[in-house]
């Protein structure tokens, strides 16, 4: 076997494997397979930014932040959404195609998708565990999809509201003590670690 740039992490080249036992030889594939597997995460966290991609920065902060710990974290534009939910609902039709939980964090016009995502992809049978609103631009509405619900905002924001066929949680947070803005408010330091702390909690409840 030939690796371009040497073997994966965890595996074995065959030219080594050759020289054991057979037996040996079997162990060690199958210990290189376990790492493999052992070492796959499950998760898919999409932070969406707000309008003209200029003003929701922090969105991609937070993106980096979590790719940095290991997490398959990706930041996008407003105008993908739906074709990641479109991904999705097509992965969720095979057998274990949708790695979970799912996490949709959007600021300003990508807070406002939110409801929207959460909503379609329950319509479609998917589940989103956790979504994070930054600064919606007014008043939201969730009904299916979404197991927990989160919105950070500055004070004059508009919320998030449980509309029908809505069972999940959900929590109202004004951060304006923080001194943020609608132009500021994902790339405050506290109001990051606050979203942050939220994503990881999830993580680790789903991996429990």
């Amino acid at each position: 076997m030939f690796f371009l740039h040497g073997p994966p992490e965890g595996a074995f080249p065959l030219c080594f494997m050759k020289k054991l036992p057979p037996f040996t030889a079997l162990c060690c594939f199958l210990a290189s397979a376990a790492v493999s597997v052992g070492n796959s995460r499950a998760e898919e966290v999409y932070l969406i930014r707000g309008g003209f991609d200029i003003f929701s920065v922090g969105m991609n902060d937070m993106a980096n932040e979590l790719k940095a710990k290991g997490i398959k974290a990706s930041a996008h534009s407003i105008m993908a959404w739906k074709g990641i939910a479109d991904d999705i609902i097509k992965r969720s039709k095979v057998k274990k195609g949708v790695s979970y939980p799912i996490i949709f964090l959007g600021h300003s016009l990508g807070a406002d998708a939110a409801p929207e995502f959460a909503n379609y992809l329950g319509e479609n049978g998917v589940t989103v565990d956790l979504v994070i609103g930054l600064d919606a631009t007014g008043r939201r509405v969730f009904t299916k999809g979404a197991k927990k619900v989160i919105n950070y905002h500055s004070s004059a924001m508009g919320p998030y509201v449980k509309g029908p066929g809505f069972k999940g949680t959900l929590t109202e947070v004004d951060v304006s003590e923080h001194g943020v803005n609608h132009f500021t408010i994902e790339q405050a330091k506290e109001v990051q670690k606050l979203a942050m702390a939220a994503v990881t909690s999830e993580l680790k409840r789903r991996r429990r």
